[in-house]
């Protein structure tokens, strides 16, 4: 009786001192599904898979990620909900594709913010942490990111604001879209992924878009001019749905934390980055397209059309309960700390 006793006792201490990983194999398996409304060869997924293959790799196996590509959960305007109502354990949200509802984070669509993917991805997501249980109280929020700055790009030479009057041109979210109608476009509210058809018919005179997207979503042939100055980011978040969350153990729970990080805000969208860089390199190349570079005068022309933006994000920004003074100090320190800015 004596040794059964000893045993279970020199068995209880051997596994306090267990590696991480194989307390975590003793973890119930959990397939947790993540829905995104992007196709599974788009560049964001190949850091999507480096990332879920680290949290597989940290939890022992015991945490296995399925990825749902192409809206199949559902549509990509409905992404938070998809996560926060369980259909999706974890979603990749566009916080823009519900214009109103996320006016603190929209701080990241102001136009002329950010200069770079990772670095304005890591100031995003160091700075809205502080915010997120404000606006996103629902969910289990992970991270913040962004994609390459983009900007216009049309069937017709703009180079100046006055360019855009009597255009149509479909913004990536609803601050740029109230940024190009204030200089008198006519904005065309549809998803990435509607892009080209828009474009093709002639329904739009142009979109916002990084590089990279004009390549996914197969609409260079038909947008061959590129206003070229880096106009806008578009923020976009993974959040975990509760229901999810609750089924994971602390320990699983804790390696979620570890890649729910600035560091993965970084990391999770360089190949994105560098998709773009190599995506504009092929249409430089290319004489059908045609880049116009604003001189300084009409560069501050652009700059100027964006302070009533700015001012109308610190009233949303104010009336959603927060410090909008202390929050845009916040955000400059973010971006000046990760060297993220224009």
């Amino acid at each position: 009786m004596m040794r059964k006793a000893f045993l279970a006792a020199t068995s209880a201490a051997m596994l306090g001192t267990l590696p991480m990983g194989a307390a975590l194999a003793q973890d119930n398996p959990v397939d947790l599904r993540l829905g995104v409304w992007v196709g599974a060869t788009h560049p964001l997924m190949e850091g999507a898979a480096e990332w879920i293959a680290s949290i597989n790799e940290a939890s022992g196996g015991s945490i296995t990620i399925t990825v749902y590509p192409s809206q199949q959960l559902g549509a990509a305007a409905d992404h938070y909900d998809l996560a926060r109502d369980g259909i999706a354990d974890i979603s990749f949200v566009n916080p823009g594709y519900n214009a109103g509802r996320f006016p603190i984070i929209s701080y990241g669509e102001l136009p002329f913010r950010f200069n770079e993917a990772a670095a304005g991805s890591r100031a995003l997501d160091q700075w809205y942490r502080d915010y997120a249980e404000t606006e996103m109280s629902d969910v289990q929020f992970c991270m913040a990111f962004m994609h390459s700055p983009g900007t216009i790009h049309t069937t017709r030479p703009v180079t100046t604001p006055a360019d855009l009057s009597g255009l149509s041109v479909r913004p990536a979210n609803g601050t740029l879209g109230q940024y190009l109608s204030g200089l008198g476009a006519t904005t065309i509210q549809a998803s990435a992924a509607e892009m080209r058809d828009l474009l093709s018919r002639g329904t739009a005179d142009g979109t916002a878009s990084p590089y990279s997207s004009l390549a996914t979503w197969g609409i260079a042939d038909v947008a061959t001019h590129h206003l070229d100055m880096p106009m806008y980011t578009a923020n976009f978040v993974f959040v975990i749905s509760p229901v999810a969350w609750s089924r994971l153990s602390e320990a699983q729970q804790a390696v979620m934390n570890d890649h729910c990080s600035t560091e993965w805000a970084g990391r999770i969208v360089e190949v994105w980055a560098e998709e773009d860089t190599v995506e504009r390199a092929v249409l430089e190349e290319d004489a059908a397209h045609v880049f116009t570079a604003p001189n300084d005068a009409q560069r501050e022309e652009w700059l100027a059309a964006a302070e009533p933006m700015i001012a109308r994000w610190r009233e949303l920004a104010t009336a959603a309960g927060i410090d909008a003074e202390a929050a845009e100090a916040g955000i400059q320190a973010a971006i000046a700390e990760h060297d993220a800015g224009l």
